[in-house]
Parts: C-alpha cells; structure tokens; sequence
C-alpha cells in the first residue's frame, strides 16, 4: 500500500501549473501553522509579562505591608522570631490591611507560618487552616517566588463584594526574618482582569500584522515563481516542439511521425483481429524532384523556404486527423487513418496535382516544381510498421525510375 501524502509529490512529467498550485497549498498551510503558532505564542507571552508585573507588585505590596505591620505579624519566642497573629491583634489588623490594600487591585490575601498554617486571612473563615500539601507554599517556604494565572469563577473582594469570571495571579512570597531566614509566606490575589482584553487586542494585532506580512512575502514568491513557471513552460514549449517538430517546415520530425506512424498501425491491427470496420492506415512517401539541383542553382537558403512551401501545401491537403512528417532531406512521410488504398493513392494524387498546378515562389520568382509519391497500406501478414514503409519506399523508387512526377 502506498503511504498517504498530504501534499502532491512533483515529478519530472508533472505540469508547471500543479507546482504553482502546490505552491499556493503549502503557502495556505504554513501561513496557517505559522500565525496559529505565533499567535499562542504571542498570547503567552503577554501572559507572563502580566504574571511578571503582578509579582513584582505583589512583592512590593508584601514588603510594605510587613515594615509597617511586623510587629503585629511576627512575634519572638523561644525558637526565634515566627510568623504569628495573636487573638487580639486580628481585627486592628485586618482594618489597617484593608485600608493599606485598598489603592491596590489586590482582592485577597493570606499570611502562613512556617508550619503551613493560614495566621491570618482576609476571608477570616480560613484563619487556622493548615495546608500541608499546597506545593507552591512549599516552594515558598523554601525561598522562591511563585506566581500563577488562574481564572476564578466568582471572588469576593477586600470591600465583601462578589465578582464573577475574574483573572487573578496568586503570587507567594516568602517572609524573612532580618538574617534572612524565610519564617512564612504571604499569598496575594491580584486582579488583572483588566489585562485580559488587552492581552487578547495585542496578540490579535501581532497576529494580523505577522499573517499580512506573509502574505505579501508568500504573494511577492507566487509572483517570482508563476514568472519563472511561465519561462519554464516557454522552455518546455521549445523543447516540446524541438522533440516532435522539424524546425525548418514546422511538421513532425522524422521520430514523431515515426511513433505515429507505429501507433496507428498497431491500432489498425488490433481492429482488423476483432473483424472492425476502419482496420486501414494509408502510407504515401513524397519526395520533390531533383531537389538538389534547384539547391545547387538557387542556393540552400531558397531550398528551405521551397521546403517549407511543400511542407504548407501537403499538410493543406490532409484532414485534421491525418498526420505529415519531413522524413529526410526533401522527403516526407503522410500518415492517413483508416484510408485504404484507393483513398490513400486520391490523396497522393491531390498532393501531386497541387504541386505541379501552381508554381512556387523564391524570391519573388515563380519556380515550378513537380513531385513523386509511393503509395502503400497495411496489408495481411504484415507484422512491422517497416514492412509497409518499405512498401512505400518501394513505390516511391519505382516513381522516380519510371521519369518522376507520378504516384506509383
């Protein structure tokens, strides 16, 4: 089983066209992959640069707020200094963190002690929790900063007030005694909410900016490159033409008529071995009469143009499906489907007449020429294309033995 390609695989047969489609395809797609990857990647970013300021103001927040309230945070005991809130101190407490935390967009706040407990909380019913199996305290605890965006359903804020469908980064940062020694950890809700359109406007605007940027860099290739298909093709065209054409009568070459030739011979058979009508191909083999004089005495650049004259007026006497090609120097070779021999001898006879009726022009100057034809066609027994041409060449030869200027 072949393996499944997403995208077409150019070969040396494929049309220049298919490569400029395959062009837009892949173009489509990573213009596609890229934004959809730059735009996560965009958001991101701003993501962590409103998690970034958060912290910061987090950090700046917590280190006010224990300059000014360490006495009633902090106590000293036996092991040393510890993160503490006494019963008393709670309510004077909570009133002053609120009025310091009102300018500030910082929606809860919570206070632990070494040993995991929640001492103090703006949600006043959490007070003496203890949350052993909190892995960003943990990391807190140990001196690290640890931040986190998280969307929150519904919070209540520092004035009791509910709000819904609210961003927020949690921020944990450790509290320190004046040795350094981390004793606990503040945990801080700030509300950037009012980051997250602003987040989404600059990522969707990076994103337009960066898809109308590959656009015109893929636009400015499609046109470089449907210019060189178009030369490419123009190419091919040549090449095309000097595979198959003569280049100086403009007819097939001996190959082509050739291959054509064999074609429809290998046609007539297989329609002769089903008993169908139509089983005949007519051969005529055509040379112009003592072309090597007139090149001698004219010149080889007037026995071209009279070649290409011929060329003009066999083809003119052929249907459309019948097929004309320059056999060698000033012979040429018609091949005539489904014609036998009584048609195929009426064409020769219409290509002679024409020859000789009307004279040809070289220079300006009337030149009659005259022409000899063999005529052949497949017959029973034949196995080979060459059988019949043979024939024909045959044919021809007798032509120019019995005086020229007849169809044999």
């Amino acid at each position: 089983m072949k393996p499944f390609r997403f995208f077409p695989q150019p070969d040396a047969k494929r049309d220049p066209d298919s490569l400029l489609r395959l062009f837009i395809a892949i173009a489509l797609v990573s213009i596609m992959v890229i934004t959809s990857l730059a735009g996560y990647a965009f958001y991101h970013v701003l993501q962590k640069n409103v998690i970034d300021s958060a912290e910061e103001d987090a950090i700046r927040v917590s280190s006010a707020l224990l300059e000014a309230e360490r006495g009633r945070i902090t106590m000293v005991r036996e092991e040393g200094v510890v993160v503490a809130v006494a019963p008393e101190n709670l309510a004077p407490l909570d009133r002053q963190l609120r009025k310091f935390l009102t300018p500030f967009d910082i929606v809860k706040i919570k206070i632990y002690s070494s040993d995991y407990r929640i001492v103090y909380s703006t949600e006043a019913r959490l007070i003496g929790e203890v949350d052993r199996r909190n892995v960003r305290l943990s990391r807190a605890l140990a001196g690290a900063f640890d931040s986190k965006l998280e969307r929150k359903e519904e919070v209540k804020d520092l004035a009791e007030e509910l709000k819904f469908n609210v961003d927020v980064v949690e921020t944990y940062i450790p509290i320190r005694t004046a040795h350094g020694k981390v004793i606990g950890s503040f945990e801080v809700y700030i509300d950037v909410t009012k980051y997250r359109q602003q987040t989404t406007n600059a990522a969707l605007l990076s994103l337009g900016s960066l898809c109308a940027i590959l656009v015109v860099v893929f636009g400015i290739s499609f046109l470089l490159m449907h210019s060189g298909i178009k030369e490419l093709k123009e190419t091919q065209e040549v090449l095309r033409k000097q595979t198959l054409i003569d280049g100086l009568t403009g007819i097939f070459n001996k190959r082509q008529i050739e291959l054509i030739g064999r074609r429809e011979f290998a046609r007539a058979l297989r329609r002769r071995e089903k008993g169908l009508a139509d089983a005949e191909v007519g051969f005529i083999m055509i040379d112009i009469d003592r072309f090597k004089l007139m090149n001698d005495r004219y010149g080889h650049l007037a026995g071209d143009v009279l070649l290409q004259q011929f060329a003009e007026r066999v083809t003119s006497c052929l249907r459309s499906y019948d097929s004309v090609g320059r056999f060698g120097g000033e012979e040429f070779l018609v091949v005539l489907p489904g014609s036998d021999l009584e048609q195929t001898r009426s064409v020769a006879h219409k290509i002679w007449a024409l020859i000789r009726e009307e004279p040809f022009r070289v220079e300006g100057k009337p030149l009659q020429l005259s022409t000899s034809a063999g005529v052949a066609t497949v017959e029973r027994g034949d196995e080979d294309l060459l059988q019949v041409l043979k024939r024909a060449d045959q044919s021809l030869y007798r032509a120019k033995s019995e005086g020229r200027d007849r169809v044999v």
